[in-house]
């Protein structure tokens, strides 16, 4: 019996010192953003013009200016925002599609995984265990590590928040883009109808996928938004730089 007592208290001691580690870690706040696709605009078309943006956002999070950000800090690099799409030599369009905590179903890089356009999903990674064969203070002491774990847990939080934004930058081209446009549409369960037609534009266009993540100790919602807000205006606007 007192060697299970000294079994327990060195796992408690433990719990608390990967607690304190933990802390100390994320004590800072970490903000990484990635993309999943380069774009490369024409330096000579950069050099002037003027750039029209506009923004949606379809997640849940509607409280963000994020219009605003971008313009903002497109004007910082000293270019000049309009708000005639006719007479901007480029045109962005953004689309906020999640701002949130990450989790199991929303994760960081499944996000990304899909691309521009593509469903934003989790990676599930399987856990296993081993529970067989466990001894009556081994179940003990697993009960009382969970108990010290939530405890410890709700002392301290490590929170993960994402932002995931997808792009279209369409750059003025001179004497246009020429190309075909292919659509496969589904006609009920069981059929399928696919078409193309030859396209000309005035404009050629990118588009990529960029996702922003912050981790820090106990960081709220509303530094979180506004920092991974910040990163992805950020982002945008150095294209433009």
């Amino acid at each position: 019996m007192k060697k299970m007592t000294l079994g327990i208290l060195l796992l408690v001691f433990c719990a608390l010192g990967l607690l304190g580690c933990a802390a100390v870690k994320h004590r800072n706040l970490d903000v990484q953003a990635k993309m999943t696709d380069t774009i490369f605009l024409n330096p000579e078309t950069l050099q002037d013009g003027k750039i029209y943006v506009r923004v949606t956002n379809t997640s849940d999070n509607q409280d963000i200016d994020f219009d605003q950000i971008i313009r903002a800090k497109i004007g910082r690099y000293g270019r000049t925002t309009t708000m005639n799409p006719k007479e901007a030599t480029y045109i962005v369009q953004a689309n906020l599609l999640y701002m949130g905590n990450e989790s199991k179903d929303m994760t960081y890089e499944g996000a990304l995984g899909g691309g521009f356009g593509g469903a934003l999903t989790g990676v599930n990674l399987a856990r296993h265990s081993s529970p067989l064969g466990m001894g009556t203070a081994g179940v003990v002491g697993g009960a009382i590590g969970a108990g010290v774990g939530a405890i410890a847990g709700s002392m301290v939080s490590i929170d993960r928040w994402i932002g995931v934004c997808d792009i279209q930058i369409k750059e003025m081209v001179e004497g246009g883009v020429t190309g075909t446009e292919a659509a496969n549409m589904q006609q009920g369960s069981s059929a399928t109808v696919n078409t193309t037609r030859n396209v000309k534009e005035t404009r050629q266009e990118y588009r990529t996928r960029i996702g922003v993540r912050a981790v820090q100790t106990n960081i709220d919602k509303v530094e979180a938004t506004n920092v991974i807000s910040d990163r992805l205006g950020s982002q945008i606007a150095g294209y433009f730089k």
